[in-house]
């Protein structure tokens, strides 16, 4: 994909996510990016192959984020409790991926296959919260497939409800863990440990950024 194809993308996206697949036309688009429609299609055949692309490029964040969160080896619940909240700082912040969230959700419209919204995660949660896994789940109060379709409904949910931009999505999580919490196992404190996943993930973006490469960082701190 080159920066082209990704600015157009960016273009459509901001489109998509307000207006969704059917409320957006190939004129809007190319008004959008400031393109003919000749430009347009050869970069995009169709409608279809643009928001099959935002949805591609969705779906690419999740596999390295889950397994950034998994090599921190912590407590499987607070990796998805963390994880849950760096999603929704990237639906929030960025807005392919507000976009390629509700294109999945409309993908009925679209007549080129789509995934579905975060395909594959509920393996991966399942996964996290297997007691064959290595950590702590021999706790948990229902299956853990059961336990990461719930969770993965819900954090769809969450993101749909924040999406008017009325209730940050952030407390929308809370809100959510809140009630999940206790069902899935004994907590005594539900505040606590929505708090430790959330410091989880700050672990995690500090160690992304101290990992990141620092070439630049280098060249103006020796100037």
């Amino acid at each position: 994909m080159d920066g082209e194809q990704l600015r157009v993308m960016r273009c459509a996206a901001m489109l998509f996510a307000e207006r969704g697949f059917l409320g957006t036309s190939v004129n809007d688009l190319t008004e959008s990016a400031g393109l003919t429609k000749n430009a347009f299609y050869s970069l995009f055949p169709t409608k279809e192959a643009l928001a099959a692309a935002i949805v591609e490029y969705t779906a690419n964040q999740w596999p390295p984020l889950v397994a950034q969160f998994e090599a921190l080896k912590a407590p499987a619940l607070d990796t998805v409790i963390a994880l849950s909240f760096e999603v929704a700082e990237k639906y929030a912040s960025d807005v392919l991926v507000r976009a390629g969230i509700r294109l999945s959700l409309e993908r009925d419209a679209i007549k080129t296959p789509v995934a579905r919204p975060f395909e594959g995660w509920v393996g991966d949660i399942e996964r996290l919260l297997s007691p064959a896994g290595e950590w702590e789940l021999m706790g948990l109060a229902c299956p853990a497939d059961v336990a990461a379709r719930v969770i993965v409904t819900c954090l769809v949910g969450a993101l749909q409800l924040a999406s008017t931009g009325e209730v940050d999505v952030s407390k929308r999580l809370v809100d959510v863990w809140t009630v999940v919490l206790p069902g899935l196992r004994p907590t005594p404190d539900i505040a606590a440990r929505i708090a430790t996943g959330q410091s989880l993930r700050e672990r995690a973006r500090a160690q992304a950024v101290a990992t990141a490469p620092t070439t630049l960082w280098r060249a103006v701190d020796i100037s």
